[in-house]
């Protein structure tokens, strides 16, 4: 057996703790140990590791001699000295692009943000691809590529020689930093322009934020407004691996069947709900939300996986939204889990609940298995992104996997509950091939 990995340094980040009993679950500030970095301690490498390469997008227009901005990128935690990371998170940090030149505190409290960001991204990204990895090796599948993830991306502080800026350009003509997380790939990009084709292996890109959430965990921790700081919300960090988790394994877009550099960035509702599924699994909640919005039992958010939504309520066509389709099938799994662990003892509840996310992830490779019948190979991505777009076949994939792994022990808990929501997956165990002819 090989060494357990060493313990890197000490790094400030943000955990949680949920509620016993009704209520919102408190964020709090924690110092832990970072794990899995390349080279450490001796040749460290910065925030690089087995799982994620983490970069720091973050410029800050600095003052030059005669008071013209001078653009400053601000590199990476791991230059600043000390080899402890711990950062304030500065509220989430500010807005330096509404102004030419910010003053010395706002850029210190931006500066200080991007920091924790870039730590705590970190932190809960090699936390999650850690857990995945196990899953994938316990049903025989492969380690996912390692991911990069960059931290406030797309932050619209700079404006470049044509008067644009790495941001989202709005219908009014102002560019604003990026609200949130996407996973991108090289390809046609579906809101933002990329400055830079994506790794074909995939990237996370987390905005500094535009507006601010009086809201939620964070928001209650500071006891004031909180910007939306996508990096500092575990949350948002697990659901982009979600993706990452699903390129290289169902590939619900057929992105293998693609030339390398031109890859879909578009989402599908299950690919959503994976995404979702995780981050709830992470979180060890169903409430998602509840850094950046009230989210608890009282007081769901839309995406909670406590939902009730069937499929009585699919929305199809160019009206339909691959997140609130995508909240179907994450509620599904979730209740799931939760179906089986309450059959577990107190003690065993968590290996109830990994019972189903090692089913989950075995499906989730099945599903990427299948191989479309003949055509050219635009054919054959159609064909692919047909069939592994039906949540009645991915249900298949579910009774699939249970056969294999656990002899169809979950077999009358898979087609009770998802047919509750009006998915039928025992009809649908017809082959690739057969689906496609």
């Amino acid at each position: 057996m090989s060494d357990p990995p060493a313990e890197g340094p000490q790094a400030g980040i943000y955990q949680w703790e949920l509620p016993t009993r009704i209520g919102p679950a408190r964020a709090f500030r924690a110092v832990v140990r970072l794990r899995n970095l390349a080279g450490w301690p001796r040749q460290w490498l910065g925030l690089s590791g087995r799982f994620v390469t983490v970069r720091n997008a973050a410029v800050v227009p600095e003052p030059g001699p005669t008071d013209v901005p001078i653009p400053t990128p601000i590199g990476s935690a791991h230059r600043d000295g000390p080899r402890d990371l711990i950062f304030d998170p500065g509220r989430g940090g500010g807005r330096i692009d509404k102004v030419a030149i910010a003053d010395a505190d706002v850029r210190w409290r931006y500066v200080q943000a991007a920091r924790f960001g870039e730590v705590n991204t970190y932190h809960h990204t090699d936390r999650i691809a850690a857990y995945v990895d196990e899953l994938l090796h316990e049903v025989g599948g492969r380690s996912l590529p390692p991911v990069i993830a960059i931290v406030n991306a797309h932050h619209a502080a700079v404006v470049d020689g044509r008067g644009a800026r790495d941001g989202r350009l709005c219908p009014d003509g102002r560019w604003v930093p990026f609200q949130g997380g996407h996973y991108r790939l090289p390809g046609r990009a579906t809101r933002i322009a990329e400055p830079s084709a994506p790794s074909p292996d995939g990237e996370i890109h987390l905005g500094p934020g535009q507006k601010l959430t009086r809201r939620g965990a964070l928001a209650d921790l500071v006891g004031g407004a909180y910007r939306a700081n996508a990096s500092h919300n575990p949350a948002i960090i697990y659901h982009e691996y979600g993706h990452h988790l699903c390129r290289h394994t169902a590939d619900f877009r057929a992105n293998r069947s693609r030339p390398r550099d031109e890859q879909s960035n578009v989402k599908t509702a299950l690919d959503e709900g994976i995404a979702d599924y995780f981050t709830a699994v992470m979180l060890g909640t169903p409430h998602i939300w509840f850094l950046h919005h009230r989210d608890d039992a009282s007081n769901p958010h839309r995406r909670s996986l406590t939902s009730p939504r069937t499929m009585d309520s699919f929305v199809r066509g160019p009206a339909a939204d691959a997140h609130a389709n995508g909240t179907i099938w994450a509620a599904a799994l979730w209740q799931l889990r939760s179906r089986v662990a309450a059959r577990m003892p107190a003690t065993q509840t968590a290996t109830g609940g990994k019972s189903v996310d090692r089913l989950v992830v075995k499906a989730l490779l099945l599903i990427g298995d299948e191989r479309s019948a003949g055509g050219d190979a635009a054919d054959r991505v159609r064909s692919l992104m047909a069939f592994r777009r039906s949540f009645r076949r991915a249900g298949a994939a579910l009774l699939r996997a249970d056969a294999l792994i656990y002899g169809g022990a979950l077999r009358d808990d898979i087609v009770a509950v998802l047919g509750a929501r009006g998915i039928r997956p025992e009809a649908s165990v017809e082959s690739m091939a057969i689906a496609a002819s």
